[in-house]
Order: structure tokens, then sequence, then C-alpha cells
């Protein structure tokens, strides 16, 4: 359990007072805004918080699901993780995905640009023509050839563009789509989850109003030379398309507006490392995490120690749920170790033979070390800590809990000594 990690991402600064704003806003006919330099300091705001909110059992606690935090947590077997997924409220883990007439820019050798459909891109990854009479002999093909399509991505370093690839084409099934506009007329339907490039770094969309997205410019091509729009004004650029690329840079657009649009068939691109991000109708936006075995044939091949990829649980005594005691021996351990690393040759040996990565990885035994995003508001933190922070949980859900209310102490001090004075591993729900 050393290698357990949780830290935090970004939280509401002041959450404290923030709850207190709302709170106060309540029970005031005054807009509370005009009067926030009056407001107390965030130790007082907080002891306020507990004597008027929380102590008072007032039964209204809306004011606490304003502030969020968000945390990457890390090392921890695919068990908890399971657990954590499961038993949630107002939690939530990234999912992100765009709507189907999103169209992806790619680079010709010339250096201007292409455009393909999203789900069109997903319809030749599965090799489905619209019919659906293409053979499974030209199957992987067809995959072979979206492979190969120099897809336009951002070095987040430089903020200049470069060629990669596509590594897998996903459908994510039907979602809430919203449309994205920015100032220069260029839209976006995705998911809120959906990460953009902005200049405060990667911001949900949903959280990406009123800033600023990077939006790429284009590439025109005339019959002998290449231009580039910078700021509107071309430039002659006598090279190559990838030197092409490498000299066009990412400028700041405006969000215009947000709306709802329904629920709609969403899509998604993994793409190859080092970069994790493409161009979708013009905007810049972060690509998602798909199941990789690479860490798993890594531990085949000896390159990497199996217990940063595989979960066991230290020797000693343990209790079950029925309060019956075992000891899990180091001859048990080691066994078990040596199991896990024969799970990863086998693995090995299924994707050599062509297997995809989601069928092989059946056999891989199940607490694998996950890592995840997790964000909560105050409200939606103490909920789970109820659930997970008790003596009949799992261990490991323990050890999460124990790791997540030190940044909550960190992040709410007051609202967390309250805690731990009157719901701690009590395993009463929050308010």
């Amino acid at each position: 359990m050393d290698k357990f990690r949780i830290e935090v991402i970004k939280a509401t600064p002041n959450p404290q007072q923030v709850m207190w704003l709302a709170m106060h806003q309540d029970y005031s006919e005054d807009l509370v805004w005009d009067k926030r330099d009056r407001a107390p300091d965030e130790t007082k705001a907080g002891e306020k918080v507990i004597k008027h909110l929380l102590s008072g059992e007032r039964g209204h606690y809306g004011p606490l699901e304003h502030p969020q935090i968000t945390f990457n947590v890390g090392f921890f077997p695919h068990s908890m993780m399971q657990q954590i997924r499961t038993h949630r409220v107002g939690i939530s883990f990234d999912v992100q995905c765009l709507a189907g007439d999103t169209e992806v820019t790619f680079v010709k050798a010339s250096g201007s640009l292409k455009k393909a459909k999203i789900s069109e891109l997903y319809k030749s990854w599965l090799n489905k023509d619209k019919e659906n009479k293409v053979q499974n002999n030209n199957k992987s093909q067809e995959r072979d050839f979206v492979k190969n399509l120099p897809l336009r991505v951002l070095n987040e370093e430089t903020g200049k563009f470069q060629i990669s690839r596509i590594k897998d084409v996903l459908c994510s099934g039907v979602q809430p789509v919203y449309r994205l506009t920015l100032e220069d007329s260029k839209q976006l339907d995705c998911t809120t989850n959906h990460k953009l490039l902005t200049i405060q770094g990667w911001q949900r969309m949903g959280k990406a109003v009123g800033l600023v997205v990077n939006s790429d410019r284009e590439v025109i091509k005339t019959e002998n030379d290449c231009w580039v729009l910078c700021n509107g004004v071309p430039i002659l650029e006598k090279t190559s398309a990838e030197q092409i690329q490498s000299q066009v840079k990412a400028h700041p657009v405006k969000v215009a507006k947000v709306e709802y649009l329904g629920l709609q068939t969403t899509y998604d691109l993994e793409v190859a490392e080092p970069w994790h991000n493409f161009v979708a109708n013009g905007i810049v936006v972060h690509n998602s995490f798909r199941y990789t075995g690479k860490r798993l044939l890594d531990v085949a091949e000896g390159k990497r120690d199996a217990e940063d990829v595989f979960y066991l649980r230290p020797v000693g005594e343990y209790t079950n749920r029925q309060g019956k005691r075992y000891f899990y021996s180091e001859e048990q351990r080691q066994a078990d170790l040596e199991w896990c690393i024969e799970a990863t040759k086998r693995y090995q040996q299924r994707i050599g033979e062509g297997l995809a990565e989601e069928h092989a990885r059946g056999i891989i035994p199940f607490d694998t070390r996950q890592h995840f995003v997790m964000s909560c508001n105050a409200r939606s933190l103490m909920h789970l800590l109820d659930l997970r922070w008790k003596k009949d949980a799992q261990l490991e859900a323990q050890k999460f809990s124990e790791l997540l209310f030190g940044h909550f102490q960190e992040w709410t001090p007051q609202l967390a000594e309250w805690y731990l004075e009157n719901r701690a591993k009590k395993a009463r729900l929050s308010p």
C-alpha cells in the first residue's frame, strides 16, 4: 500500500468562504456579491458554516456543493476503483467524446489540410461501408490506412503544429451533447467533459465558458507554394508538409456561447504519443486514453517490476467479512506474484498471435494498479468518506479514505475537523 497516491489537480480557492456566501444568500434579500469585501475570512467562514448549517441541522446542504476539487488517484487496485465508481454521489470520472459530424484535421503531403468526419473514421476502422458489405479480408488493410493518415496535433511545449498518427477510433455511445461556439464562428459539438486546450491549460468544455480556446490556423496551397495564414497575414513557406506544420502556431479565440443539442452517438480518438491531442472542427481537443497493454508487456519482458503493475496485499494477519482470521504468508504471496508474471507472458503470446488488446487482457489478474481522475464537491466528498472510511470497508478503500481525508483537511480545515469529530468512520451518510 506504500505506492498508493492521491494528488490534487485543482481545487476551488477559499472553499469555506464560497459555502458561506452561498449559505448567506439563501437568507439575504441583498446580493451578497456586493458585500463580499465584508465576508468573513476563510477560518471564520468555516466556523459559521458549521454553526449555522451543519451543527444546526438545517437540512439545506446545497451550499456545500459549490466548491469543487479534482484528484489524481494512482496505483490503487482495480477492485477498489470499482467500489469507488459504483458507490458515488456527485463524483465524476473522466469521460469525453465528440459528435459524429465532428471533422478531424489531417495534413496532405503538399501541406494543405484535409478533413474527415469522426463517424466515418470509425466506420472505416471497423471496416463497414454504407451497406456493411466489405469483406473481413479487407479489414486490416482499411484499418492500416486510417492508422497511417497524417493527423494534425499540437506540440504543447512549442505551441506549434506537427504530425502524428491514430492508435484507435472509439465509439462512446449515446451521450448528452453541447455546442461550443467561438467568436471566430468555429463550433464544436461534444460532451461537457471533453477537454479543450485553453491559455489556462486543459479545461473541460463545461468549464471553458469565458476562457480562451486555442484554435488552429489554416494552410493554403497555391499552385507552387504553401502559404500559412498567421493573424490573417499569408507567409510563404517552401518546405515539406512536416516543416510547414511546425511553422504554424495555435492562436487564442474566446468562447461566445454554449448550448445543449440533445442526445447523440459520440466518438473519440486515441492518438500516438507524445501529444495526446488532435484538431476537431479547427479546435485543439484532448484525446481519450484507452486500455493499453504496454506495461504488461514490459513485465513479461522483465523491463518493469511486476509490483508496479499488479497489487498484492502485504504478508500478514487478516480478517474476512465473517470475522474469520487468516494469515497471508510470504510463500503464498510469492506464488501469486509469479502467477501474475506468467499471465503477462500469456498475454504477450496472445498479442503476438493477433488478438486485440481488449480480448487478450481477459486473462490478466483482476487487481492491476489503476490511475484515474476523480472530481467531487465538499458534500459528495464527505459522502464518499462515509461509505468507505469504516471498519468493515475494504482495507485498500480505507487507505484511500485516509489519503483523501488529508487533502480534505488542507482544503477545508474547519469543515474537515467537524467531520472528524462528528461523522468519521461512523458509516453515516453525508448531509
